[in-house]
């Protein structure tokens, strides 16, 4: 088919501030939907000597038409990998990958294209967002939960401590600053990655504070390297890929105040 040839080498090197989902994405899938009318009268006209007895994973006998709708999803697929690429910033490479292809499922789920492409492929690429949102925590917060590991702080100098609370304060408060602007439009997915993230770092942080806060002198200077509390930081959290515009949008602006 024609159209799926034109998806396959679609070059465009447009990529979306803040990961969003690409025009492409949303026209291949919205024109897609269009075949479900005509499914018969495609049956017909597709060629059938490509199908090498190939099914959908569930069972089923794979139509013509179910065939070319694998390949073109298959084509739209590696196109958005290849757009990704054009991020330079490894997690939003993954934000991008998951906002277009949880979109992909969510067009086949929710219309007859299910039918044509099968539970299998949805379960399949709904296991695959949930590989890029790990791939998204390992690449934007490994560092920054690396600063509230004991590796090397017991018996440690204070200075050493104010150290490690400096380079955590850097650290979020420069993914913060970048991550507000990234966009996950869907909202069961932002709430997700916001869940995964505060999991991961406000037990850390806590655990880390209670060791290690009180061995600064109270007062201003304790203030000046324990800048935040956990449920500040949750906060924080919670306004991640919104896809806001400038700081002075930002909810909380105490961020290196």
């Amino acid at each position: 088919m024609e159209f799926a040839n034109s998806v396959q080498k679609d070059v465009s090197r447009r990529s979306l501030q803040g990961g969003d989902v690409h025009p492409i994405t949303r026209y291949v899938m919205n024109y897609v939907k269009l075949f479900v009318d005509y499914s018969n009268s495609l049956n017909l006209l597709l060629d059938e000597k490509d199908l090498d007895g190939e099914g959908k994973g569930d069972g089923d006998q794979v139509t013509p038409l179910s065939h070319h709708l694998l390949m073109l999803m298959s084509y739209l697929e590696s196109n958005v990998e290849e757009k990704s690429k054009h991020y330079d910033d490894v997690g939003l490479q993954c934000i991008f990958l998951m906002n277009n292809i949880l979109y992909m499922v969510q067009k086949v789920r929710d219309s007859e294209l299910l039918e044509l492409l099968g539970d299998n492929w949805v379960r399949k690429h709904r296991a695959r967002v949930k590989q890029y949102a790990t791939s998204y925590l390992r690449a934007s917060w490994t560092r920054i939960l690396s600063y509230l590991k004991d590796d090397g702080l017991r018996g440690a100098s204070k200075q050493a401590i104010k150290e490690r609370f400096k380079n955590f304060n850097l650290s979020f408060e420069e993914i913060y600053r970048n991550q507000t602007s990234w966009k996950v439009p869907d909202s069961q997915l932002q709430e997700d990655l916001r869940i995964s993230i505060s999991e991961n770092v406000i037990p850390a942080y806590r655990a880390f504070l209670g060791r290690f806060g009180g061995q600064l002198d109270a007062g201003r200077q304790a203030a000046k390297y324990i800048k935040y509390s956990p449920e500040e930081l949750e906060n924080y959290i919670s306004v991640l890929f919104a896809g806001l515009k400038g700081s002075s949008n930002h909810p909380w602006r105490k961020l290196s105040s």
